[in-house]
């Protein structure tokens, strides 16, 4: 994925790391060229937050690089991520994809005292930023600007194919408009109820044997209170048959019972993400999702994340054990492991 530490540090002025995966990336660019034949579409915004700035000329001509600049509503997108708790620099989860705002590397920053929805709304502006110095950095690449209702349009996207030199197929007209993240995880409250000042102490202000206690006490309240939503849970073909979104449905969705019963402030917390992989845990311990991430044996749990490895059967079975490989196998054998859940091969 190219994001995570080599990011983070890539957009505190330290190339090596990110420069160190270059090689790793442009072969699985190659092995997906060779699958699809000739078009490789790469749609993880990590691109623009680093290893994008590496790849033209030293790997990719110029002149056989597209470049989608996609723009949507300020403060549409910006509620999306203030909803999805997903506020740049406050969590290790929003630091493993998001730019923080203080990288020495951003061309612009947040005020001084900007609560979390300025915060979203300068992350959305300093990436609209960098999309523009990238323009002049590397005129020789094709750009196309567009809006997200743009991609809606079959009309659009058509032409759009015709800028790339690209020949679309019968397929693509099924493609257009499908939604596939709707983040429906996260319950929608107006920004003035997200913003409020919680009536309990932040979580993550507890001394680590304490934190790990109350996030025990939780998943144990949530395993008791919530056992039909567990058991109607169904594995997500599109992220290799992981539990997590359900998981974290359930937990967000609780967030307000959880927070007025243990009398601990959850959001926007480091906290509540810990207690989403614990709850995980609990109930799928080979859940593949825990193949990028890595949990402190130490009082004190934490967890970080790792999406810059290529895992194969021999990983995984030593990481989760033979019953995350039966789980591969089964979707394998069901023709599902890989399917082109993002309609991308379908669309070219």
């Amino acid at each position: 994925m190219m994001n995570g530490l080599p990011m983070q540090k890539f957009n505190d002025g330290n190339d090596f790391e990110l420069r160190q995966l270059m090689p790793l990336k442009i072969k699985q660019i190659k092995n997906k060229r060779k699958n699809s034949h000739r078009i490789y579409c790469e749609t993880n915004h990590s691109f623009i937050k680093g290893w994008g700035y590496l790849i033209p000329d030293s790997y990719i001509p110029q002149n056989e690089i597209g470049v989608i600049i996609l723009r949507r509503d300020e403060e549409m997108t910006a509620y999306s991520l203030l909803r999805s708790h997903a506020v740049p620099g406050i969590s290790e989860w929003a630091r493993t994809w998001y730019l923080c705002p203080n990288s020495s590397r951003n061309l612009t920053m947040p005020d001084d005292h900007a609560d979390y929805f300025d915060i979203c709304k300068w992350y959305v502006r300093e990436t609209y930023c960098r999309a523009d110095e990238y323009k002049v950095m590397f005129p020789q690449i094709t750009y196309l600007e567009c809006s997200l209702n743009d991609l809606n349009c079959f009309d659009f996207v058509i032409d759009m194919f015709k800028v790339f030199g690209i020949i679309p197929s019968k397929d693509l007209k099924d493609s257009i408009g499908s939604i596939i993240n709707t983040r429906s995880e996260r319950p929608c409250q107006p920004v003035k109820e997200l913003l409020a000042p919680s009536q309990f102490d932040s979580a993550d202000m507890l001394e680590g044997y304490e934190r790990d206690d109350l996030i025990h006490r939780m998943v144990v309240y949530l395993q008791k209170t919530r056992r039909h939503e567990i058991s109607k849970i169904k594995p997500d073909h599109s992220m290799a048959g992981s539990l997590i979104r359900e998981v974290a449905g359930i937990v967000m969705h609780a967030e307000n019972e959880l927070e007025n019963i243990f009398k601990k402030s959850l959001r926007f917390s480091e906290t509540e993400g810990i207690l989403v992989m614990e709850f995980l845990r609990a109930i799928h311990p080979f859940d593949l999702s825990f193949l990028a991430c890595e949990r402190s044996a130490s009082v004190g749990i934490r967890y970080t994340y790792n999406f810059n490895e290529v895992f194969g059967l021999k990983a995984i079975l030593k990481k989760l054990g033979w019953r995350a490989l039966i789980q591969l196998l089964q979707m394998l054998n069901l023709a599902i492991w890989k399917q082109d859940h993002s309609h991308r091969q379908a669309a070219s």
